[in-house]
Order: structure tokens, then sequence, then C-alpha cells
């Protein structure tokens, strides 16, 4: 029998347990994997071996009421708030009642609405991208509280968590993100895991800086940067900057250095270009964890117990998940749309005895009815503020009437203004936002076709996106897009892409209002 002397510490031995039960299963998934690489090499599919500790710290804390948005690596993040190997091993196989896409995404790629554990909006495969969303629920979350909305007290206010490896962080779409959290101060931490590797290539050769260096240069973001191996390290300052953010409502980052034990993704294997694997696995998180807990005075059979436990619970749910059932062809047709009640126009359409309006009034008059009728309803974008009201004066006096929260100018930030409306959506809220010309959609065109035309289809309905994206274009007319459910900018070249609703307003007044 191993004997250690005893090492105290600050956290609980059952959350020490729990966690070592957690990177156990992780770890035995990666084993089971590898074993029967020939079959699940057809899927690609990526884990969490080496990130395990830094990853479990956080899942382990989240409560049910915060926001996660996960990426590719974090199966052990999910393992922490509940998720079974079972349902992380139907998405891997695509499998029909994969509880996230129903087999339409990759292995941890989640979606999750489900009761006592945190929100999960959707995630799209696209490194990085995931940033403007996640900062777009943490924008909603504030919004409630200053609109008086908030279904929470201040003793459990959520937050948002955005989970990022460090290569990603490079995206331009990351620094738009970081840009409106620290200028609004939104409650979201950015959760940053550096393994020190981008696929093939080296932090060298692709970063001049580190993720904490460069968020640094982001007046009122707050940085921790720790050892994501040392799971009491890991732990202790989740809890901390968890802590401060539920009571002070800021930004934060946590920068994690972490070793990637594993191959990159199934496909791209880690003797094809390693060097570093003998450095790497001396950093292994696991037998750090196991010693910590034998210090602690847990006897060494426990251990043994849980390791062979959490080995059987795999090995059962790999073979449950592989009989399974695949999609049946008829899935391929469901969620594109989600459902609408509105399927005809009623009404006049020139009633007697009203004078004409043009276009521009219209859509002012539209949206401020729908302001004043749902107060999760609000506006931003270029120049749409309280000072000019748009550039066509189409959002003129809103801000006077509605208050600076609800009616706001953003940066230019096409990217964000677009897919800052899938976590406004996801946060219950109804937003309308304005790219000032058309000509200026384009650096928003990704967050488009990856994140708010996907988002009902990949999550089967979970998160259809309830948005309206204005884009005004020439001198007499402009196009009005119409994002209802889960749909995205049209014409001609947009009007193509699936999940979106498109609208072409030209000078039919009572057209553009009805849309609106």
């Amino acid at each position: 029998m191993l004997t250690q002397s005893k090492k105290k510490t600050s956290i609980g031995e059952d959350t020490l347990l729990s966690a070592f039960e957690k990177m156990c299963t992780a770890k035995a998934m990666t084993e089971i994997y590898e074993a029967n690489a020939q079959f699940t090499s057809k899927y690609v599919h990526a884990t969490s071996r080496g990130h395990e500790a830094v990853q479990i710290a956080l899942g382990l804390q989240l409560q049910p009421q915060d926001y996660l948005s996960a990426y590719y690596r974090d199966d052990s993040i999910l393992l922490s708030i509940g998720l079974q190997p079972y349902e992380l091993m139907l998405q891997l196989m695509a499998k029909r009642d994969d509880p996230f896409s129903g087999g339409r995404t990759y292995y941890c790629h989640p979606s999750l609405r489900r009761e006592g554990m945190p929100t999960i909006p959707h995630q799209s495969s696209a490194t990085g991208m995931q940033a403007i969303p996640t900062t777009g629920i943490a924008m909603g979350i504030q919004y409630k509280e200053l609109q008086g909305i908030n279904e929470w007290t201040a003793l459990d206010a959520p937050i948002a968590v955005c989970s990022l490896g460090d290569a990603s962080v490079t995206e331009g779409e990351v620094s738009e993100a970081f840009q409106m959290a620290v200028l609004k101060q939104l409650p979201i931490l950015y959760f940053v895991q550096d393994n020190g590797w981008d696929i093939s290539a080296t932090a060298k050769e692709t970063r001049a800086m580190d993720a904490n260096e460069y968020a640094q240069g982001f007046k009122g973001m707050e940085v921790r940067s720790i050892d994501g191996t040392d799971f009491t390290t890991c732990f202790e300052t989740i809890q901390d900057v968890i802590s401060i953010m539920r009571a002070e409502r800021r930004p934060f980052m946590i920068h994690a250095k972490v070793p990637l034990l594993n191959h990159h993704t199934s496909g791209v294997r880690k003797e094809w270009y390693r060097d570093d694997l003998v450095e790497a696995a001396q950093r292994d998180p696991f037998p750090k964890l196991r010693k910590l807990l034998l210090q602690s005075g847990i006897d060494e059979s426990k251990l043994i117990l849980i390791e062979n436990d959490a080995r059987a619970l795999v090995e059962a749910d790999f073979i449950k998940s592989k009989n399974a059932e695949d999609p049946r062809p008829e899935d391929l047709f469901l969620h594109e749309f989600a459902p609408t009640t509105i399927t005809e126009e009623r009404g006049i359409r020139q009633p007697e005895g009203k004078e004409k309006t043009v276009m521009v009034d219209s859509a002012l008059f539209a949206i401020q009815e729908l302001m004043a009728k749902h107060a999760e309803c609000l506006l931003y974008g270029q120049d749409v503020g309280r000072r000019l009201g748009g550039v066509f004066r189409e959002a003129a006096t809103l801000a006077q009437k509605f208050g600076d929260h609800r009616v706001f100018n953003t940066p230019i930030q096409e990217a964000f203004i677009i897919g800052s409306t899938v976590g406004m959506s996801a946060a219950g809220l109804k937003p309308i936002v304005e790219v000032q010309f058309a000509d200026y959609i384009w650096p928003g065109l990704n967050q488009l076709f990856t994140e708010v035309s996907r988002s009902c289809y990949l999550t089967n309905g979970k998160f259809p996106v309830s948005c309206i994206i204005r884009v005004p274009i020439g001198h007499r007319w402009w196009r009005a897009i119409s994002l209802i459910e889960c749909r995205k900018y049209s014409y001609k070249y947009k009007r193509h892409k699936g999940g979106i609703s498109k609208y072409r307003c030209r000078f039919e007044r009572i057209d553009e209002s009805c849309l609106l």
C-alpha cells in the first residue's frame, strides 16, 4: 500500500473525488477511442486529454443559470456539468439520439437546454467564432439587469463562459468580442486553454504573444494566468474569478497553460509532426491529481475502484452507443426553420382617411411599436443612437423614448453586430440590429453563415435565432432583412443560403412596416 504524508488543501474531499472520477472518465474515453481507432477515426473528433484539470475545475463550478460556449476539445467540461459518456458518444458516432444536434455536428460541438445544467447555445465548427455569440449572451444578461427584467437575484447572477484555444485568439472576430466586453463591462469569462499548438504550427510560428498578453491591451479586462495541470490552482482561481464576476459584473480572462497529450483530432495524428511528446507527458494532470488525493489522505484502493468503475462505464457506453439508431433520411429536413404562426397577411393596406407615410417613417414607427410592446426588444448598430438616430433617420427619437441602454451605437464591427444576435436570442431577447449600408455587410457574413443561419438546424430546433437585421442600400430603396426565427441576409449571392428568410422592400411602405 502506497502511503504519503498528508497534505492540506482548501478543496473538500468530495470535490476532489468528483474531479478524479471525471478525469478518469475522460481519460478512459480517450483510450477507448484510440483502442478502436479503426472505427472512431471515421468520425472527426478531439479529446480533452491533457486539458482535463482546468476543464473539470470550471465545469464543477458552473451553475444552472450560467451560459457556456464550449469548443471541440472540451469533453471534460461537459462531463463535469453532468453529461454522460453515452451522450457524448452519440454525437461522436452521429446517432439519431445525439442530444445536441441529432447527429448533425462534430463531437464536442454541444448545444443544450436542460434543467439543472448551464445553457449551451449553438456552437459552430469554426474556431474562435463562438466569441461573438457568447459575448452577445453576456450583453443580453446585462441588458436584462439594466431593464429590470432579469429572472435572478444578485446572489445567483449568471455569467457567460467562452472557451477558446489560445491559437484561435488571433482571429479578428475574437478581438471584436473583447472590445465589446470591455467597452460595456460585460459578465463574461474568456476561458483560454493554451497547449502551444495550432494543429501542426507552433505558438512561435503563429503568435507574437500569448492570449493573456494580448488581452491586457483591452483596458478593463482582468487576466489570470495559471498552470492548467494543477487542479488545486485551477479550482481556486476559477472560484475566485467567478465569485468576483457574480458580484461585480465585469469581464475576465483565465489563461491556462496545458499539454496536448492526444492527437489534435482523429485525422491529425500527433506522431506525424510532434517532437515534444515526452516533455508533454511529464505535465500530465492525471498523475498530479492522483498524487494530491493520496497526499490528502485518501486510500489508494478507493482511487483504484474509481478508475475501474469509470473504465467499465465508458466501455459499456461505447458498445451501447455503437448500437444506437442512426438518423433517418427524413430527419434531414427537420428544423431548418422554427415554426411560425404568421402565415398570411391581414389588415387593410390603405385605410381611409390616413395620410401617406414615407418608408423611413414606416420603419421607425414599426420599431417603436415593437419596443413599446416588448421589453426584451432593443435596437443597436452603426449610428442608430441618440445623436443621429440612423444615417437615414430611421431610428430618430427612439433613444430619447426608450433610453440609451435599449438604443445604442456599436463600434464599426459588422461581425459583432450580426453574430451577437445569436447570443442575445439565446438569452431570451429580441434584438434589432443595423449595418449602416449594404456595402458594409461583408465582414459580417461569416457570422451570418456559420452562426446565425445554422443555429436552429444544428441544435435540433433548440436555439432558433429571433432577430431582425436591417441593411439599407441605395438612395431611394433599401432591403429589410428579417431573421424572425432563424434567418439570414439576402439578395442574389446570399439568397441561396438555407436557414434564413429573406425580404427585399422597395417602395411598398406597408410591406416594410409589416415585415418588421
